[in-house]
């Protein structure tokens, strides 16, 4: 009995030594790896410090910060037919521009115009727009980098002020409508120096709508070559992707940093609060509280963080690349890098969706600055010209492709297009709406494109 006790204790110290030794073999190799991510980081000379990238806090005069949470909070916090005040006026107001609204609909719009919550908010959003600067308040060492709303909220109520401009050009007033779609770039010159994703996106996006805005306008007044002068001025600096990378770098070095540098428990109440807005009662459903433990076993949990660094990596070499299409190139390679690491994913808060919107407001902006150039040049020289290349303006250039945009003059206008993200020419086919009857029915190819004609308009891609 005693010599069988003894083998059955020496058998468990084997055993137990043998899961020693996985332990530490497993444990050093991912040791080794979060190392290498951190050292070909520094080769490449990202940041490695969080105060490289946290902005320097800035006068209260110059933030705008402040008045564009104020002008968010008036309308966000009243009820509408549907949802909030804020969503409502906003989606009213896209459609106004895109002129998708029917007469009852254009009442509905201008009687909220005419409400005080929103001349309120649109007065605050006008005083921001006077102070060059935005910081918002975060607590940068509990690893908040997220903006202070949802990344749509501020390009809503930019898209209210930007629709009531389009009804002042359409009554006649054209010189007050430019003067605001001139402002509003402001807001994304105050946005570019935040470090949050959430942020960068929301200022593609109005950079976005502000093109728009300006192809729309030239249909119902058309600038004169002073204003053309002062908007090609503004434009031709907000293609880079300077904002982005700084705001990968900020994700990984403040919330990544602080995300990894958590113990297990405060690391699942981190991620329980976490959740979607509404969604609370069903936080990590997906994962209980015994898997947990599995994904932060410390092998794991260093091999999770490493595929992290390298993904964070990864994002900023995609956004600093040539586009290619999804799933393939430095885009596979960024999604590759997660790995099938749980806690990777739920860290990584930068998607490659985002360098397709950057390519798409890069496409966007090159073909406002060719049709403004062309507008400007048919003042001066009674005519549109055979190639853009007469309009000695630099950086025409179709981000999907890396070649010039496509022109040709028509009848009654001209057309300037990119080819978009299938990357083919499909001769300036504007996109088509899905069929009411057949939502699952696949858009044929298309692309973006600005055609303006003296007879009917312009017709651009709608936002």
């Amino acid at each position: 009995m005693q010599r069988r006790s003894r083998r059955i204790l020496i058998g468990m110290g084997v055993v137990v030594g043998l899961l020693v030794a996985v332990y530490g073999v497993a444990l050093a190799r991912s040791q080794i790896k979060l190392r290498r991510a951190y050292a070909d980081l520094e080769t490449a000379g990202r940041p490695m410090t969080a105060a490289k990238v946290i902005p320097e806090p800035i006068p209260e005069s110059r933030n705008a910060a402040m008045l564009y949470q104020q002008a968010v909070a008036t309308l966000k916090a009243l009820p509408a037919p549907k949802k909030d005040l804020l969503e409502y006026t906003g989606r009213l107001a896209y459609r106004f521009l895109s002129d998708d609204l029917d007469a009852n609909d254009v009442a509905e719009f201008e009687t909220l115009l005419a409400r005080e919550e929103v001349a309120l908010s649109l007065a605050l959003l006008e005083e921001a727009m006077q102070r060059p600067e935005c910081r918002f308040e975060r607590d940068y060492e509990a690893g908040q980098i997220e903006g202070p709303f949802g990344f749509h909220d501020l390009r809503r109520v930019a898209a209210i002020a930007r629709a009531r401009a389009y009804r002042q050009a359409k009554a006649g007033d054209g010189t007050a409508a430019w003067q605001v779609v001139r402002r509003q770039f402001k807001i994304a010159d105050a946005l570019a120096p935040d470090p949050s994703m959430d942020t960068q996106f929301a200022r593609l996006c109005l950079i976005r709508d502000c093109c728009y805005a300006i192809q729309t306008l030239c249909a119902v007044a058309p600038p004169d070559a002073d204003t053309c002068r002062r908007i090609q001025d503004i434009l031709k600096d907000l293609d880079g992707v300077e904002p982005l990378v700084r705001a990968v770098d900020a994700e990984r070095l403040v919330r990544g940093e602080w995300f990894f540098g958590l113990s297990s428990d405060e690391l699942y109440e981190a991620m329980q609060d976490d959740q979607p807005v509404g969604n609370e009662d069903n936080a990590l459903d997906t994962i209980n509280r015994a898997m947990f433990r599995v994904v932060t076993f410390r092998p794991l949990f260093v091999a999770a963080h490493a595929a992290y660094l390298r993904a964070m990596h990864k994002a900023v070499e995609m956004f600093e690349s040539p586009y290619v299409p999804r799933d393939t190139g430095i885009r596979k390679e960024f999604n590759d890098a997660r790995g099938k690491h749980f806690l990777t994913h739920w860290a990584t808060h930068v998607n490659d969706f985002f360098k397709g919107v950057h390519c798409d407001m890069v496409a966007r902006l090159h073909m406002t600055r060719a049709g403004l150039g062309l507008l400007e040049y048919r003042t001066e020289h009674g005519a549109f010209p055979p190639s853009l290349d007469d309009l000695k303006l630099e950086k025409l250039i179709d981000p999907y492709v890396e070649q010039p945009l496509r022109y040709r003059v028509e009848p009654d206008g001209f057309l300037v297009y990119s080819v978009g993200e299938d990357m083919h020419d499909n001769g300036g086919a504007a996109r088509q709406r899905r069929r009411s009857d057949d939502p699952r029915g696949k858009v044929p190819n298309h692309d973006l494109l600005w055609r303006f004609s003296d007879a009917e308009g312009s017709t651009t891609e709608n936002l």
